[in-house]
């Protein structure tokens, strides 16, 4: 199921399964890169887990559980709580399924608003169970860059607002390297896109400074930006069109992180009956 949204000229369509955000428009102009068939570019929402876990699962209460890459969130139905004309909530409960490869009482509400100056999409999730409950979570909108006749991705690039170490972290196979390797910026906290450096996937930034990445072209200026919510790490990577601006709290596995789930560094711990919330906006240029 589709749910479209209308605030002005913005319009926007978010499905049901995955809550994925499928589309932003400001009148004509599409500003997320374009879902094929009945998939989005790349899916929107991550949890319980960020990225991969070192063998494909976790252990906790004695018990191994196989949880599948991006978590359960990207594959799930969500059901409608409540919705406006230019907003709606939705949330995914715990289940006999979702039981099977991750035994916690959550449930994850999700809530999406067009705002006069775009987006904004915030994040509750609730232990509803009687014992910690561990989780990570990531947001990764894919942003559509238009590319005028004789324009490259060279033309773009993404801004930190504030000053971050010149390191990033880069994937060995399917999990994240232990260790950082060095990073030049391409100007002041600018990372310039169309280079080599991202041809060997994504660039993942932990621990950062920044708030708000710009969007920006050389010429034309700021196309948009992306509010972190104070996520602690983020993921950038183009795609198909356009650019990954994911900021996550939490990252994929290295080889050496532990299997007991509620030991590795970077899940969440959320006592029992507490929530933790979380979120992200996208203003306009």
């Amino acid at each position: 199921m589709l749910h479209p949204l209308r605030l002005g000229e913005l319009t926007a369509t978010v499905a049901a399964c995955g809550a994925a955000l499928r589309s932003l428009r400001r009148g004509s102009e599409e500003l997320l890169v374009a879902a094929e068939g009945d998939e989005p570019a790349w899916p929107t929402l991550q949890f319980p887990h960020v990225g991969r876990l070192r063998g494909g699962g976790f252990e906790h209460g004695g018990r191994r559980y196989v949880l599948p890459p991006l978590g359960l969130a990207a594959r799930s139905e969500f059901r409608l709580l409540e919705r406006t004309a230019h907003s709606l909530s939705l949330s995914l409960r715990a289940d006999a399924h979702s039981r099977e490869c991750y035994p916690f009482d959550f449930e994850l509400k999700l809530s999406i608003c067009l705002r006069a100056d775009g987006l904004a999409v915030d994040y509750r999730v609730h232990n509803r169970g009687l014992e910690r409950l561990a989780f990570s979570l990531g947001s990764q909108p894919a942003l559509a860059l238009p590319l005028a006749p004789g324009e490259t991705l060279e033309d773009w690039s993404v801004v930190f607002d504030n000053a971050e170490a010149p390191e990033v972290y880069r994937h060995e196979g399917e999990l994240l390297a232990a260790l950082p390797q060095a990073f030049a910026f391409s100007q002041v906290q600018s990372v310039r896109l169309g280079q080599p450096h991202l041809e060997a996937g994504p660039l993942v930034f932990k621990n950062i400074n920044s708030r708000r990445l710009d969007l920006v072209h050389r010429r034309r200026g700021r196309r948009l930006s992306l509010h972190t919510g104070g996520a602690p790490h983020l993921g950038l990577w183009p795609t198909a069109g356009g650019v990954c601006i994911a900021p996550w709290y939490g990252v994929d596995d290295d080889a050496q992180a532990p299997l007991e789930l509620l030991a590795k560094p970077a899940a969440i711990q959320l006592p029992a009956g507490r929530a933790f919330v979380a979120g992200y906006r996208i203003e306009l240029g």
